[in-house]
């Protein structure tokens, strides 16, 4: 007998060059970005989220920081 199944992972990919104004702009372009490479692998997505975004160089980024110093 044969069975079609489907199977739901959660997925992580790692952007590091994103270039971007701000928060919201780099994880817009990371979602993009995103959809196109699991679309280039034939893969089906029904929801794309950020779970961390920021910056890589020295800024001083305190937008949509958690933190408490």
């Amino acid at each position: 007998m044969k069975w079609s199944v489907s199977v739901g992972v959660r997925l992580c990919i790692d952007y590091d060059d994103i270039e971007a104004d701000n928060r919201e702009e780099a994880e817009e372009i990371a979602k993009d970005r995103a959809s196109e490479d699991i679309d280039w692998n034939n893969a089906d997505l029904d929801d794309v989220m950020v779970y961390t975004c920021y910056p890589t160089e020295d800024d001083n980024c305190d937008e949509g920081e958690d933190d408490e110093e």
